[in-house]
């Protein structure tokens, strides 16, 4: 029998045995973090955008001068203009909040470790620990804890950043010289007096460094936080990745770029502080020790000292934040109106799988559907564990892209009780192995003796995904397939080797689905299944959150009864994928409504 040390087991039980016992005080943090998102988001989103960019501008000004003011202008400026800015913000909130929480824990943390040998050991191992494990395993646990959105986002991105502020704080406090330290204590003052006025200010610039590094790590995470419904640029980035949309992909990578290298400006320059001669740091902390020796030498100092022009930078940072806030709570006290009527909620957050076509299209039609009829829905981009943890925690009131009864049978084990079906929509997928039109095999029973053809490989999509375990547990070992190659990544990668395959005129296998927007776009065919080795055809349903029948029956009632073919789906998805080159889909579906009117008013008839 082979031996395991079932840690990842003792993890999620130690995770279950927190969601049980603690989870009123996760959700006391989860309000916190999302109370302080809100309200920075609020800061940067209700005023013009240019009022936004003057107040960074002045900053930079003041901070480094009329240069850093003027590319911040002109970066800022490319944002809008890509029409990134709200998705900017979105991101920059999400990196303000994380990054001031994690100084706020990672420097007080590094003071400790520089003072105590002993919390310095305790603390090297766990430093370790966080800067290594790969960024994606921290979602795991926050979005069980924190529940789907900005929250887990949030955590995920202290956790990520919190090391070098915690290694460099320390590093600085240990580098100031010992004999700085020892005059100090030769004129009486206190160790808390030396730490905050000796040693604090000569490791500003180490420490400084360390803030620079919380920020730039926590940006790096943006893209990740994503995932897990976060929404901002890593949205995009993650959507153009699953859809191969390089434009819209570099447009929001660019504005995660523009938006690292202001922040580093900003904060190296603070950096740049030219630490207190060694003379001045000791006489201020002799002044503090109310010698008398010591206010003499405190009086020899130059009283002007202190007006830097980083003090002025910060000051005049700070009065256009808060112009910015003024204008934030003028809007916020005068919001726009809503549009719930009566009893039904009209506010609805429709939850979408990134990079599944028929999901993205069919949320489109419904928010445009839903929009006309007087409510307001936002999308919501995220992979299929954060769409149902949504729906089960009722982030999400609804989505239309369930698989069942294979793909997404064991989030339905999962959250089953917790989630409402709302019935299928379309009865004709199917799970299936696509080749090239020209591949000399029509069966999947004959890909095994003809493997060398196509590179003795199958191309998969996620690993997580239900068709890759139907792949694993059902067809490989049916048809024989185990000495091919099954390689899982993701379903843009797989798209990108079908067309580069295609292109070339080589022959390749890939797992896919039916209906897809690929059958319209690439020269494949599907394989046989003579053995029933996929199962049965698949359905697609729509589901909804436990309140979403009851706070809004008249747009429960109406997807309870929508019905779509795979003809009428796949028109709707080469409207929106194939003929149209863009990410704005509003005005294409709003043409597609148009052209299917009498189709389009039996949904809500």
């Amino acid at each position: 029998m082979d031996f395991r040390i079932p840690i990842g087991q003792w993890v999620e039980g130690f995770v279950d045995i927190l969601t049980d016992t603690l989870q009123p005080l996760f959700d006391v943090l989860r309000a916190v973090f999302l109370g302080l998102y809100d309200l920075v988001n609020l800061i940067l989103i209700t005023p013009p955008f240019w009022i936004i960019i003057v107040a960074f501008a002045v900053l930079g000004f003041f901070a480094k001068g009329w240069k850093l003011a003027v590319g911040i202008v002109v970066g800022f400026g490319l944002i809008f203009a890509v029409d990134q800015w709200d998705n900017a913000m979105d991101s920059l909130s999400l990196v303000l909040v994380a990054s001031v929480i994690a100084i706020l824990v990672s420097v007080p943390l590094g003071i400790l470790g520089a003072r105590s040998d002993t919390a310095s050991r305790i603390l090297k191992p766990i430093l370790d620990f966080l800067q290594t494990m790969p960024a994606f395993v921290y979602l795991i646990p926050a979005l069980i804890l924190f529940r789907v959105g900005v929250v887990p986002g949030i955590v995920a991105t202290i956790l990520f950043a919190l090391a070098p502020g915690v290694r460099l704080t320390e590093l600085g406090i240990r580098g100031v010289d010992k004999e700085v330290v020892e005059a100090g204590h030769a004129f009486g003052s206190s160790p808390f007096r030396i730490l905050r006025q000796i040693q604090l200010p000569l490791a500003m610039p180490s420490i400084m460094a360390g803030v620079n590094q919380v920020i730039m790590l926590s940006l790096s995470m943006v893209v990740i936080a994503g995932m897990v419904g976060a929404g901002g640029l890593g949205g995009d980035v993650v959507a153009s990745l699953n859809r191969i949309d390089i434009g819209l992909g570099f447009e929001a990578g660019l504005s995660v770029v523009i938006l690292a290298i202001v922040l580093d400006r900003l904060t190296a320059s603070l950096g740049l502080r030219k630490p207190k001669a060694k003379k001045a740091a000791v006489a201020q902390a002799v002044e503090s020790s109310g010698s008398d020796s010591g206010k003499q030498l405190a009086a020899s100092r130059s009283g002007g000292a202190f007006l830097t022009k980083k003090n002025g930078a910060i000051a005049v940072g700070v009065a256009a934040v808060t112009t910015a806030a003024v204008i934030g709570i003028v809007g916020f006290v005068n919001p726009a109106p809503g549009s719930a009527e009566g009893e039904e909620k009209t506010d609805l957050s429709l939850a979408v799988f990134n990079g599944w076509d028929e999901g993205v299209a069919t949320s489109w039609l419904w928010k445009t559907i839903l929009e006309d009829e007087g409510y307001s829905v936002e999308l919501e981009l995220a992979d299929p564990a954060p769409v149902f943890e949504g729906l089960a925690s009722g982030d999400y009131d609804f989505t239309t892209d369930v698989w069942l009864p294979n793909t997404h049978a064991e989030y339905l084990d999962s959250y089953g009780d917790e989630i409402v079906e709302l019935g299928a929509w379309n009865k004709d997928s199917k799970l299936t192995l696509a080749v090239n039109e020209d591949a000399p095999i029509d069966t999947i029973a004959e890909l095994a003796d003809n493997a060398d053809l196509f590179g003795n490989r199958i191309v998969g999509i996620e690993p997580g995904a239900g068709l890759t375990a139907a792949m694993e547990n059902e067809v490989i070992p049916t048809y024989g397939l185990d000495n091919m190659e099954f390689l899982t990544s993701s379903t843009a990668a797989m798209l990108s080797e079908l067309k580069s395959a295609t292109d070339k005129g080589e022959n390749v296998v890939v797992t896919l689905w039916e209906p897809h927007r690929a059958y319209a776009q690439f020269p494949v065919k599907n394989l046989e299944d003579p053995e029933g080795a996929f199962g049965e055809a698949e359905s697609l349903y729509s589901y909804g959150s436990s309140e979403f029948a009851e706070t809004s029956p008249k747009a429960a009632g109406w997807l309870e009864d929508f019905e779509m073919d795979s003809e009428t789906l796949m028109s709707l998805v080469k409207a929106m994928f194939i003929d149209y080159d863009g990410d704005d889909y509003g005005p294409v579906v709003e043409k597609w409504v148009e052209d299917n009117q009498e189709y389009v008013d039996g949904l809500t008839s």
